[in-house]
This record gives C-alpha cells, structure tokens and sequence, in this order.
C-alpha cells in the first residue's frame, strides 16, 4: 500500500467516526463547516448551510437560530416563572432576528484533499 492509499483510509476512518455530526474542515485551502453526509472510498460528501444569497453560513450561526427559536417557545407559552398569563402584551410579540439556513448544499470532496477535520 503506498502512501496516498495509507493517507485516503486513514481520513476515511475519521469521516466515517463523524457521519451525521457537525465538524469542521479545511481541503483546498478553504475552511468549511457542515455535516459529513456519507463517505466512499475516494470522496468525502458534506451537506453546507447556505442562506437565502447562496453564501456558506457557520454552523454556529446555524445552531444559535435554534437555540433562540427554543428559547421563544419557552418563553411563550402559558406559564412562566409558575404565572400562569403571556409574557408578552398579545399582539406585540418581540422578533429575534436570526440567521436561518435557507438551504444545503451538497459539497464533495476527495479524500486526498482533506487537511484537517475537527469535530464542532
């Protein structure tokens, strides 16, 4: 086995341990974060956010949307603190902007492109 083939099962085994988890990558001298779709002998398939332009968004960008959508159906429901009436005055809802994926993008990579993989 040469070294390439050493190197592709090696990146291989570690995509394979982060299947359907957020990482963090960087091949071809771009960083991109996603999570890893599936993985074959020479290519790596990752799923990117992307928002309504097109652009690349962060997975942190992604997951503090949703921890802010949790916190509002927290917040809005019929008890909190133990009292049992809205929050909110009816019709004055507030509105926490936040960014929200508007898609995925399928991105494939060869493995032998791959320089580093870190798990987020």
């Amino acid at each position: 086995m040469d070294q390439q083939a050493a190197y592709n099962e090696q990146m291989k085994s570690m995509c394979e341990q982060y299947i359907n988890q957020a990482i963090k990558m960087h091949a071809n001298g771009v960083d991109y974060e996603g999570v890893i779709e599936t993985v074959d002998d020479d290519h790596v398939y990752v799923m990117v956010p992307v928002d309504e332009q097109g652009q690349f968004m962060s997975m942190y960008e992604v997951m503090a949307g949703m921890n802010q959508e949790q916190e509002q159906m927290m917040t809005s429901g019929q008890s909190r603190y133990g009292y049992p009436y809205q929050p909110y005055y009816p019709g004055y809802y507030p509105y926490y902007p936040r960014p929200r994926p508007y898609g995925w993008r399928r991105l494939i990579f060869p493995l032998a492109a791959l320089t580093a993989l870190a798990i987020l």
